[in-house]
């Protein structure tokens, strides 16, 4: 009997740490519109940041490391899913079905913007660009 509940209970635990990393690994669907919140270029390492904000105020930040001017193939994307919850960055494989859902939010953002990209929205056109070219 203390078996089964130590097993039921480990279980359990197990399933919450796959929900938990599910959540804090997956592109989230912002509600539209989605706008630049913020944008900045960190010259250290070489990356270029971007932060989407939904309707619903959910924030999705997201970039690339990499030289994107020169080497943009070979820029890695990352991104924090839920940097409230737990700032953990992820860095989704190459060509992965994540980076194709980081790319078809991005492009739902770039369909309905309405102005030419300048400022923030320039950084996260660069990314979307360069997206876009290696799928």
């Amino acid at each position: 009997m203390v078996k089964s509940i130590a097993l039921a209970v480990l279980i359990v635990l197990l399933l919450a740490l796959i929900v938990f990393q599910y959540a804090i690994t997956s592109v989230p669907s912002l509600e539209p519109p989605i706008t630049v919140s913020d944008a900045r270029r960190v010259d250290d390492n070489n990356s270029l940041l971007v932060s989407l904000t939904g309707s619903d105020g959910q924030r999705f930040t997201l970039g690339l490391r990499g030289d994107i001017e020169d080497k943009p193939e070979e820029t890695a994307l990352f991104f924090i899913s839920r940097p409230n919850l737990v700032p953990y960055v992820y860095w989704p494989g190459f060509r992965s079905n994540d980076e194709k859902r980081v790319l078809n939010l991005l492009a739902s953002w770039e369909k309905n913007r309405k102005a030419p990209s300048e400022g923030a929205e320039h950084a996260a056109y660069q990314i979307y660009s360069v997206l876009k070219d290696r799928n």
